[in-house]
């Protein structure tokens, strides 16, 4: 990148001299303007040096004194202002608002012509982008020969940092540190996300407040980020989505260190995101041939009890199933992470299950992920839940397990697979997670999943409830959840007003509304029961 203190080591410059602006010196050159009329519209002026004798200032204190403001307004880069013909000197106000707002200003005498000056800028411009495109090129080649050789995602990292001279982190969709590069000196928020393994949660979610991950996948292409030193990011970035047929399996970081960024960095990071997927896609082909096998075992295992067949047996001896061991299923919900698809968590639990040493079959299926583990008792299965939500639940991707109970003796996985299936469903309806259901602590909402849904209609404690939610949309009330909460506690109230943040005061002025709308009687144990049944049904979503 030509930037104008290179520039004025050109012998076009020779007979230059620097007014003002100095801060400025390091901008980018990326066109040259020729302009005398200073209220002309500088809609061309993003990167521009302008050139110009100042013929229609002259005679205009006020346009001499809007001029800077103006040209920095409009992104340009600096001004050329040649002397001996209307101004001898920059004018004052003209030079005090360049130094004010670190915007270059250089005089050149009369002799010096503005066509030299911009024939010899262009040539620096056209060469250095010809030169910056072949760098980019030679990335591209070195990084395709990278995967051609079956290089990882973690030499992908390694060869880019080199080349650039500069931090790189590979993240997944889930925020996961996939592969990290140090080159050069990083911030807090590099620093803490390669020690943790991953970015941290609040900072992900004030990342997806701030809109670069819903700019990343609206375009599908680098953006450059500014420092965002409330966040420990003091230094500037680049990131690209790792893009895989429209889904973003993951995002590459680039940290500026200890100099500025420039085009080849956004270059070589696009043309790094598309090789980053050419191996993920190499992986998740292997995966996908693996997934297969598993779920056709499985779908096979979900039907009605069989006697094992040769070619059963073999299956289940690839996938590592026993079946005279007791099996337990889980069942793993949870929406997409920023520009990920279904099929990513998948993926995630089977590889967070190896990192356990424990057997298990991982299976995606069409509403989350199933998990087959071997258990002598029900606690295996729901301690394993517990680790899994746990270590893999996200702010932007809570998530939800449902465990059914053991099965021994049986051929059949359809009972625990149908039980973990349903208390995940039942999970998800009541609300955003992280948490754990099993399936045997259910009780009276087993009953209510169940129900006809034709029988919901007659519930005169029903409509009360729905009475209420209705109340609430409408006067962006919270009556409901304070209805759950009291309930939930059985009628304490130091509890149950703790439980929604709010003074037992506020609380008892609340319960008094909703009988008011409701008409029903609070104090009526009979009545207390119905309403919570009534309730778990509205939040079940039936």
């Amino acid at each position: 990148m030509l930037t104008l203190r290179q520039a004025l080591q050109l012998p076009c410059f020779a007979k230059a001299r620097f007014a003002a602006g100095e801060a400025g010196l390091d901008a980018v050159v990326r066109r040259v303007h020729v302009v005398d009329i200073p209220d002309a519209r500088y809609t061309w002026g993003r990167g521009a040096l302008l050139l110009t004798a100042g013929y229609g200032l002259k005679d205009s204190p006020e346009r001499q004194a809007a001029l800077i403001p103006t040209l920095v307004s409009n992104g340009l880069v600096g001004m050329v202002l040649s002397t001996g013909l209307y101004f001898e000197h920059t004018p004052e106000v003209i030079r005090a608002a360049a130094e004010a707002h670190g915007f270059p200003v250089i005089e050149v005498p009369p002799e010096v012509e503005f066509i030299a000056i911009t024939e010899r800028l262009y040539a620096e411009i056209v060469n250095e982008q010809l030169a910056v495109r072949e760098r980019a090129d030679d990335i591209h080649r070195r990084l395709t020969r990278l995967v051609l050789e079956g290089g990882r995602l973690s030499d992908l990292a390694e060869t880019l940092a080199g080349f650039l001279e500069r931090s790189v982190l590979l993240e997944s969709s889930a925020f996961e540190v996939l592969a990290t590069a140090q080159h050069g000196p990083v911030d807090e928020s590099r620093r803490r996300a390669v020690e943790a393994g991953r970015t941290a949660p609040d900072r992900a979610l004030r990342l997806l407040k701030h809109g670069i991950y819903a700019e990343l996948q609206q375009k599908l292409r680098p953006v450059r980020m500014a420092a965002l030193p409330e966040l420990g990011m003091t230094m500037e970035r680049v990131v690209a989505p790792v893009v895989v047929g429209r889904e973003i399996y993951g995002y590459i970081w680039i940290v500026a260190g200890d100099h500025p960024l420039a085009e080849l960095d956004e270059l070589a990071i696009d043309h790094a995101a598309t090789v980053a997927a050419l191996v993920m896609l190499k992986e998740q082909a292997v995966r996908e041939a693996q997934h297969a096998v598993r779920g056709d075992f499985l779908t096979q295992m979900l039907g009605a009890p069989v006697e094992p067949d040769s070619y059963t047996l073999e299956r289940a001896h690839l996938v590592g199933y026993q079946f005279d061991h007791p099996h337990q299923a889980l069942f793993v919900m949870g929406e997409p992470a920023a520009g990920g698809g279904p099929d990513q968590l998948t993926s995630r639990v089977d590889n967070w299950l190896r990192t356990t040493g424990e057997w298990g079959l991982v299976v995606g299926r069409e509403r989350g992920t199933a998990m087959i583990v071997e258990a002598k008792a029900n606690t295996g299965g729901q301690a394993l839940a517990d680790r899994l939500v746990a270590d893999l639940s996200h702010p932007v991707q809570p998530l939800v397990a449902g465990v059914g109970q053991v099965q021994a003796g049986d051929r059949s996985l359809k009972r625990t697979y149908e039980e973990a299936l349903e208390a995940a469903d039942i999970g998800q309806r009541l609300g955003p997670g992280p948490r754990v259901i099993c399936f045997w602590d259910l009780g009276l909402l087993d009953w209510l999943y169940r129900l006809p849904r034709e029988a919901l209609p007659a519930n005169a404690y029903l409509a009360k409830v729905r009475l209420l939610a209705e109340h609430d949309s409408r006067s962006n009330a919270d009556m409901v959840r304070t209805l759950d909460a009291y309930l939930r506690y059985g009628g304490a109230l130091a509890e149950a007003a703790a439980a929604i943040n709010i003074h037992r005061n506020t609380l008892l002025y609340r319960l008094g509304r909703v009988e008011e709308i409701t008409g029903a009687d609070l104090k009526d144990v009979n009545q207390r029961l119905n309403l919570y049944v009534a309730l778990q049904a509205h939040l079940l979503k039936l």
